[in-house]
């Protein structure tokens, strides 16, 4: 080993102990029930790539810890250079543990919001029944359901109900009566539903959205909609949002489920909406763990400068992103850009992470996480790649975004523009894809081959779904005043133009969670 190399890591030796450069104790953090915060546990550094290997992190910039939940954390590159402008990621990927599973099935409160306005007329309203049946079907007998249904007001259909002997087909009857109404006000069927769930404490809260048009009652903006799932999320409530057919508003449905900690799903054909109610319902009953939420403390004379597609929270110098309900095959991830000091080389500290949840699987508090640092070092010879899983998922974010502006020119007619932005991004792509397979190593490099690969089949999926051929143009009229051909809709007006713009809303969501 190189002498140079030695005396780094004699230095970062000295880091570690070292309390004059930055304080090891737990961040303020989570506190339950009153308690102090005992000291973090010593992260485990799990080693995917050998020591000395080309851009390899140092245990510094990378932990992994905890139990029932687990919390992996990367700084985006381990060594800095100090001519460099001091830009780095902080990346946290939370998940289930391998084999856990809950102590017993999770409580599970769920409220059904159906739009019944009369654009849901025929088999969309049927479908939706059945689905809202097969939901209630999926849950266990101590759980509690709600059904709401709106067009310009709200109904409740199922009042605050709990699943016991008898109650399911009371309940199910209810939800046959469903009649059809007026127009559409999604925020009345929100609101409504957070009141039934706020009736019932103690449980894993859950709403699932459904609707097949705009918002044209009540709230009607994405702001506005985005307050309103902030607001249902800090009462511990994710919302699924389901959008039927083409003619929904996509942006407000996303916005939803993105600010909710919710999932976000296009069904081009009502006859799937069961499956994707009976999955979610399922899903509530394999719940691991509930309220959860990241705290992010940075280091000295760390700034943000951005946290990626999740609502956050700030208390001075910490970030706090809440993730909500954990099933045992859920993975969610924050991603966070930093500036850190970078006059003088040596050990610098980014950030000190704690997880805090409720842990099902054992009845109790969990809590986990560690500590995250980088070096400066004095060359850009000596400075690390970006490290391969962080890139993937800043490139993920990257991607969402172009998804959702070569919708936006679509929509504007500009559809050779938004192919040539789609054709640009998946070159982008393929290049960062490579770089990023140089340097990664061990059993997280088929992830980060994965990770690539959607990326890229997502963004050659959105170029085909603009591949709209031509349209005829409109002849003139003739010299006998012959009446002209209507005009040939935009590409954007057509349903094939629609179900492009929901399938590309529907990746872009998935591709930030």
């Amino acid at each position: 080993m190189k002498p140079t190399r030695v005396a780094l890591l004699a230095a970062l030796g000295m880091f570690l102990t070292s309390v004059s450069v930055y304080s090891l104790a737990p961040p303020r953090g989570i506190s339950r029930g009153g308690a102090s915060a005992e000291p973090l546990p010593t992260a485990e550094v799990v080693p995917d790539s050998p020591r000395d290997a080309p851009g390899a992190p140092t245990e510094l910039g990378r932990f992994t810890d905890g139990k029932t939940l687990t919390v992996e954390g990367r700084v985006g590159n381990a060594r800095l250079a100090r001519n460099s402008n001091g830009e780095t990621f902080v990346m946290l990927e939370v998940k289930s543990a391998d084999g856990v599973v809950a102590k017993s099935a999770a409580e599970v409160n769920l409220s059904l919001v159906i739009d019944r306005s009369g654009s849901m007329k025929g088999t969309r309203i049927r479908n939706a029944i059945r689905a809202a049946q097969g939901a209630v079907e999926r849950l266990h007998d101590g759980d509690v359901v709600s059904v709401v249904t709106f067009d310009t007001q709200t109904q409740v259909v199922v009042p605050t109900t709990t699943i016991g002997p008898g109650a399911r087909e009371r309940i199910n009857a209810s939800i046959r009566g469903i009649g059809l109404g007026g127009d559409t006000c999604i925020s009345c069927g929100l609101e409504e539903g957070m009141r039934l769930l706020g009736e019932t404490p103690g449980k894993v809260n859950r709403m699932i959205l459904l609707s097949d048009g705009d918002a044209n009652h009540g709230v009607r903006d994405v702001p506005g909609f985005r307050s309103i799932a902030q607001r249902a999320q800090r009462r511990g409530v994710s919302v699924t949002t389901i959008g039927v057919d083409v003619d929904y508003n996509e942006k407000i449905m996303a916005a939803i489920a993105q600010d909710s900690n919710g999932r976000h799903y296009f069904v081009a054909d009502d006859s799937g909406l069961g499956r994707v109610f009976e999955e979610e319902a399922q899903s509530l009953t394999r719940t691991v763990a509930s309220d959860a939420e990241i705290r992010v403390d940075l280091g000295p004379g760390v700034e943000l400068d951005r946290v990626f597609d999740r609502s956050f929270r700030r208390a001075g110098n910490e970030v706090i992103v809440p993730l909500g309900a954990f099933t045992d095959v859920d993975v969610k991830t924050v991603l966070i850009r930093v500036r850190v000091p970078h006059d003088k080389a040596g050990a610098v500290a980014v950030a000190s992470v704690e997880l805090g949840y409720r842990d099902l699987a054992t009845g109790s508090d969990g809590r986990c996480g560690g500590k995250l640092a980088l070096e400066v070092v004095p060359s850009t010879s000596e400075a690390a790649d970006i490290d391969p899983l962080v890139s993937g998922r800043v490139q993920r974010s990257e991607t969402a975004a172009v998804l959702k502006d070569a919708n936006h020119l679509f929509e504007q007619g500009k559809v050779e523009e938004a192919r040539r932005s789609l054709e640009a991004r998946e070159q982008t792509l393929r290049g960062e894809a490579e770089k990023a397979k140089k340097v990664a190593h061990g059993a997280r490099a088929k992830d980060v081959d994965r990770d690539f690969d959607n990326q890229i089949a997502a963004v050659g999926g959105a170029t085909s779904g603009f591949a709209t051929p031509p349209f005829a143009t409109a002849p003139s009229p003739s010299a006998g005043g012959a009446a002209a051909a209507a005009p040939a809709p935009r590409p954007a007006a057509t349903r094939a133009g629609k179900s492009a713009v929901k399938e590309n809303q529907q990746e872009a969501t998935r591709l930030g969670f």
